[in-house]
């Protein structure tokens, strides 16, 4: 997909530059940029969905009886892993979410998959049919697809860190790239959705950070440049960020700012940063800009709830704090 093409080079060339020391303070400008050029479609298309929900309700009925019986010789093969995939766009949640991706998660607890099918799935995962498949039209129920995607990729991070040691630092940069543009490009952040169940894409982006904050393979730089897109992200959502959202981010910061000290220094100049953008901002009536104001106010919120906040994090918000 050009577009997606596009913003992954143009994150390529501000990664270099944050790694090269020739940008810093101005990382969160040049997001923005990149988020401003981004050019979307104004017509939906049609997003396909299995119509065999009966067979894929049997499979994993299937799987799941033959982990119950013996999960430690358990195997899942790659025809059913295929038709697990398939299906994480369907709309409905039993199948979704109560269904393949409890399952998903069930298999990578237990280490059924082999070291090949973990990197199989994560390409599919991060492929442009999967991870911004319809991403640039308007609203549609392509967000299922494109979240669990999300989703399921931080599982894959996690069993990988924790299990199977077999992602390379290539393949772990080229998930962060991926996932930077899909944070960037994604418009649509609704939490829970009427009849269809969780989207929850900014959630699930923030748990692949998490894991990527982790990794000994990702630099300091790589880790900055991810906050900064979550972010520009959260801050220029046009959804109202109330399931759980800001409370989640502020917790992952936490255990990244504990990291070093340069996290601290550099969260503390992209939250003067967005200060600074609403000293000349004028309200508008809009549902858009209200949302993007009580998301703010609820993320700091959340920030200074946290028992351990650095006392410079600390300091600022409580100067400011009469503006949230």
């Amino acid at each position: 997909m050009k577009e997606v093409q596009t913003v992954v080079t143009q994150l390529i060339d501000v990664r270099m530059a944050l790694r090269q020391g020739t940008i810093y303070q101005s990382v969160p400008e040049k997001i923005l940029t990149i988020m401003d050029n981004v050019a979307y479609k104004s017509r939906r298309t049609h997003v396909i969905v299995p119509d065999d929900e009966s067979q894929i309700m049997t499979l994993l009925e299937t799987i799941n009886q033959r982990l119950n019986q013996d999960d430690k010789k358990a195997t899942v093969t790659d025809l059913e892993l295929d038709q697990l995939l398939q299906h994480i766009v369907s709309p409905n949640t039993k199948i979704r979410d109560k269904g393949i991706f409890n399952l998903f998660n069930r298999l990578l607890r237990k280490y059924v998959l082999t070291a090949e099918q973990v990197v199989w799935v994560k390409d599919r995962l991060i492929s442009d049919d999967y991870l911004f498949a319809h991403i640039l039209e308007p609203e549609n129920d392509g967000i299922f697809l494109r979240s669990f995607s999300v989703m399921f990729l931080a599982g894959i991070l996690y069993a990988n860190r924790t299990h199977y040691h077999v992602l390379t630092e290539a393949e772990l940069v080229a998930i962060e790239l991926r996932v930077m543009a899909y944070a960037i490009i994604e418009l649509d952040s609704r939490g829970y959705v009427a009849d269809k169940g969780w989207a929850h894409a900014l959630t699930h982006i923030i748990n692949v950070w998490s894991e990527l904050n982790e990794t000994q393979e990702l630099q300091r730089a790589d880790k900055l440049l991810m906050m900064a897109v979550l972010i520009q992200a959260y801050r220029f959502s046009d959804n109202a960020l109330a399931y759980g959202e800001d409370s989640h981010l502020a917790n992952v910061l936490m255990v990244l700012l504990k990291k070093n000290q340069l996290y601290t220094d550099y969260f503390l100049a992209v939250l003067q940063d967005w200060q600074k953008s609403l000293l000349n901002i004028v309200p508008e009536d809009s549902i858009a800009f209200w949302n993007r104001w009580y998301n703010r106010n609820r993320f700091l919120q959340s920030l200074m709830l946290q028992p351990e906040l650095p006392t410079e994090i600390d300091d600022y918000l409580r100067k400011i704090s009469d503006l949230f």
